[in-house]
């Protein structure tokens, strides 16, 4: 099994690594960290490169903290619009499940947040939201 977890460094991403991790020990797992940098027609600044690898360190750290074992996590870090690229990376590869958090605003947004949203509404792969209440 493969699972995609994008994350944003947010607490509901943290809370999604841990039912993610949780999901993978019982299976024969593979899991892919994703941070996406938002693609503005500029190259990456040093600051957002930082930022990016701790974001995706962090992760990692809650990943193994969780039991998961290194050679089983990567970690890939991209630039663009983070619906697409997430979508995009499920796809290419081949992932059997995207584990996500919530973070929102107003309307359904507020319940999953833009990303999750469109997410949602445009992967082929399940997607599994996990609220920001969830206690694991």
């Amino acid at each position: 099994m493969k699972i995609l977890i994008p994350t944003d460094g947010s607490i509901y991403s943290s809370n999604a690594a841990r039912v993610a991790a949780r999901i993978a020990l019982k299976h024969d797992y593979k899991l892919i960290v994703l941070h996406v940098v938002p693609d503005k027609g500029f190259s990456r600044k040093t600051w957002q490169k930082e930022g990016a690898e701790n974001v995706i360190s962090m992760i990692a750290d809650i990943l193994i903290e969780s039991g998961c074992s290194m050679e089983r996590i990567e970690t890939l870090i991209e630039d663009g619009s983070a619906p697409e690229k997430i979508v995009e990376i499920a796809r290419d590869m081949s992932v059997d499940r995207i584990i996500m958090g919530t973070q929102g605003k107003n309307g359904l947004k507020k319940l999953v947040g833009s990303v999750t949203e469109k997410v949602l509404q445009i992967s082929d792969v399940l997607v599994l939201v996990v609220p920001p209440n969830y206690n694991i």
